[in-house]
C-alpha cells in the first residue's frame, strides 16, 4: 500500500477532494467500507487519532482525516482551520519525520480568494520545501519525483475564488431551476442590504450554493450536500472543465499504478 497526504482549508473542500475521488477516480470511503473503526484502520495513519484535549485546551483538537483508499493507494484528506492550513500541517510534519519519508505523494487544496495564485501558493512552497524540496511553486503543477507533490488554488489556478465559484458552475449543470430560482431569490437583496449584512469577496456564491443546498438537503449542511449530491459527477465533470482539470491533478497526484 501507498499512502498520500492532501491538505485542505476546511471541511466544505474536505467533501468536495473526497467526492472526486469516490465518484470520478473509484476510490472507496474508510467509514463507509470499513465502518470507520480504529481496529480496521491502516497502521500508517493511527498518529492521526484526534489527540484530545490538545495540550490542555477542550475546544482544540486535530481532527480525524477523511481517509479513502483502493487497491494501492491510501489517501488521508487533512482539513486544517483556513489560513492556518500551513501551520497545522507544519507542526504534524515536523512532530512526525517519519511521515515525509514514507509517503509517496503530498499534495495541497487552497481557495484564491482575491489573490492571486503565486500569492496563495508562496506559503505552502516556502514551508514545506524543507520537507519536500521539489514542492512545486506553481498553482495546479505537479512535481512526479519521489514523494509526488502539488498544490491546486479553486477554483482553476488562474481566476480569483473559492470552491464555491467552481460549485456554481456544476450547479448550473446539475441543477439548473435550483440554481436559476435561488439567483432570482438572492437578487432581491439590494447593494446597502447586503453591506449591511457584511457580505464579503464571493459571499454571493457561497449564499447561492447554501440556498441550493437548503433545498437539496433541508437542515443539513454544504458538506452533506457535496458528499451525497450530485455537484460532482460524471455529467458535471464532462461539462464544467474546472472540474475536470481538479480530477486529472487529483489523478496524476495519487494513482501511482498509471505512470
Amino acid at each position: 500500500m501507498r499512502y498520500a497526504i492532501i491538505g485542505v482549508e476546511g471541511p466544505q473542500d474536505q467533501a468536495f477532494v473526497g467526492k472526486v475521488l469516490k465518484q470520478l477516480l473509484g476510490f472507496k470511503d474508510f467509514r463507509k467500507e470499513l465502518g470507520g473503526l480504529e481496529d480496521n484502520l491502516d497502521k500508517f495513519w493511527r498518529k492521526f487519532k484526534p489527540n484530545y484535549p490538545k495540550d490542555g485546551d477542550l475546544y482544540k483538537r486535530l481532527d480525524m482525516p477523511s481517509i479513502l483508499y483502493n487497491d494501492s493507494v491510501s489517501v488521508a484528506i487533512y482539513a486544517g482551520e483556513g489560513s492556518n492550513l500551513v501551520n497545522s500541517l507544519d507542526e504534524f510534519i515536523r512532530n512526525n519525520p517519519p511521515y515525509q519519508e514514507e509517503l509517496m505523494a503530498f499534495g495541497i487544496v487552497a481557495d484564491a480568494d482575491r489573490k492571486a495564485p503565486d500569492e496563495v501558493v508562496a506559503p505552502y512552497c516556502n514551508c514545506f520545501r524543507s520537507y519536500f524540496p521539489n514542492f512545486p511553486d506553481l498553482a495546479g503543477a505537479i512535481d512526479t519525483s519521489v514523494p509526488r507533490t502539488g498544490i491546486y488554488v479553486f477554483p482553476d489556478n488562474v481566476n480569483p475564488g473559492v470552491l464555491d465559484t467552481l460549485l456554481c458552475l456544476c450547479g448550473e449543470i446539475a441543477y439548473p431551476e435550483y440554481l436559476e430560482r435561488a439567483q432570482k431569490y438572492l437578487d432581491k437583496f439590494s447593494p446597502e442590504e447586503r453591506k449591511s449584512l457584511k457580505w464579503k469577496p464571493f459571499d454571493g456564491e457561497k449564499a447561492l450554493v447554501a440556498t441550493v443546498v437548503s433545498v437539496l438537503k433541508p437542515g443539513k449542511t454544504n458538506t452533506a450536500s457535496i458528499a451525497d449530491n450530485n455537484w460532482v459527477s460524471g455529467q458535471t465533470e464532462t461539462e464544467v472543465t474546472a472540474l475536470a482539470n481538479f480530477r486529472e491533478f487529483l489523478r496524476e497526484l495519487v494513482s501511482f499504478d498509471e505512470g
